[in-house]
């Protein structure tokens, strides 16, 4: 046992110096490859101690389409996509404003919330013009910078940074998309005068391919006012500071592990491949959770950090919700305190009231205020709570 230990820090160790400048910092190790095929039940209660429910104000002003994204900040829910950003209360769902506007106008924007600072509590989203416009949360227009060393997809060799992140000190880090199988950049560190201070190159490179876009390929997320990066053809979560990418969660994928020339295979071939690919992770002080899938199946992974101990179940429609018996949960989502959260389309609200009849009269008041919501109304905010941030 103690050989394969070691065997295993080895491969680690030679996988992860591919990304340059890496300290020694402890490193989560997570064996999916041993218990992909032994399914074990999860429930909301092992890792959610409440439900808060946020029930979104509906009106002309800040209807919400059915796939938005969410940042959660102490007073205020944004819920945005490509084309809108708007500002609800935290604790009502009142609607509060919207942030500017889609359009080509002075101070308007190509694509809402590219990432959000904390620090400042400064907006970016990206412009026309290759740049990046910042507002403040009350939606003031506070300027634009230039996004460096964009190279658009008609040239010989493009590249392009597709989603972004914020670190400290004023500072962007953008994912360089790899195209054609030739981009040698993998993130890129960018300040406020449109200026790379940093590189972490990608050791991935191919012959040229054929141009494939796919805007799954990348995860950024933060949590306590640090960020992370997973890449969809690694087994592996980056914590990324200015000057280096360190190790953070490692996935044991054995003979799971997916090939990275798979990202130009065609989706029948994929589909057909023994491989696991990791699509989402979120983390507080005491859990991980992760969403993967093998072929066409769909998984949840839970990991509790104190007690080194993974379960992972098939993922259909949601966990049971066992905390207060109502809809199941499917966290897309997590907020920098480490809440995790789901986006409740009424649709789903509305057909579980259908379902389950007997189940109605013993709900908690704050539940029965939603079993009335129709079809057409703003989703409803689910945030899993747990004393473990």
């Amino acid at each position: 046992m103690k050989t394969l230990i070691i065997f295993f820090l080895i491969f680690l160790t030679l996988n992860f110096s591919f990304q340059g400048e890496i300290g020694n910092h402890d490193l989560i190790l997570i064996p999916l490859a041993k218990k992909i095929s032994k399914s074990e039940k999860i429930i909301c209660s092992q890792f959610i101690d409440e439900f808060e429910y946020v029930q979104l104000e509906t009106n002309e002003k800040c209807f919400i389409n059915n796939d938005p994204k969410i940042l959660i900040l102490k007073n205020l829910i944004l819920v945005y996509e490509i084309r809108y950003c708007f500002v609800f209360d935290r604790k009502s769902g009142k609607f509060l404003y919207e942030i500017s506007h889609f359009g080509r106008a002075p101070g308007e924007y190509n694509s809402a919330m590219e990432a959000y600072d904390y620090e400042r509590s400064i907006l970016y989203f990206r412009g026309w013009n290759n740049n990046m416009l910042m507002y403040s949360l009350n939606g003031d227009y506070l300027g634009s910078f230039l996004i460096p060393e964009q190279r658009g997809g008609m040239d010989a060799s493009p590249s392009m940074m597709f989603h972004f992140s914020s670190l400290p000190n004023s500072l962007l880090v953008g994912y360089s998309i790899n195209l054609i199988g030739s981009e040698k950049k993998l993130l890129n560190v960018f300040n406020q005068n449109g200026e790379i201070v940093k590189v972490f190159p990608n050791k991935n490179i191919l012959p040229k391919q054929n141009m494939t876009l796919n805007l799954l390929e990348d995860h950024f997320y933060q949590f306590n006012y640090k960020t992370y990066f997973k890449e969809r053809y690694t087994d592996t979560v980056f914590k990324v500071t200015e000057n280096e990418m360190v190790p953070h969660i490692a996935f044991n994928l054995s003979e799971y592990t997916v090939p990275y020339i798979s990202k130009w295979w065609s989706s029948e071939k994929q589909n057909k491949a023994n491989y696991v690919v990791i699509s989402k992770v979120f983390e507080n002080s005491g859990y991980i959770i992760f969403q993967a899938f093998k072929q066409t199946t769909d998984y949840f992974g839970l990991f509790y950090k104190k007690e080194e101990k993974l379960f992972v179940n098939e993922f259909k429609s949601g966990l049971p919700n066992d905390v207060d018996n109502f809809i199941p949960f499917s966290p897309a989502f997590m907020d920098n305190d480490g809440n995790f959260i789901e986006i409740i389309n009424p649709i789903k609200i509305v057909n579980w009231v259908k379902d389950n009849p007997l189940k109605l009269k013993d709900l908690p008041d704050k539940i029965q205020k939603l079993l009335t919501m129709r079809e057409e109304e703003n989703p409803i905010i689910m945030i899993g709570k747990t004393s473990s941030k």
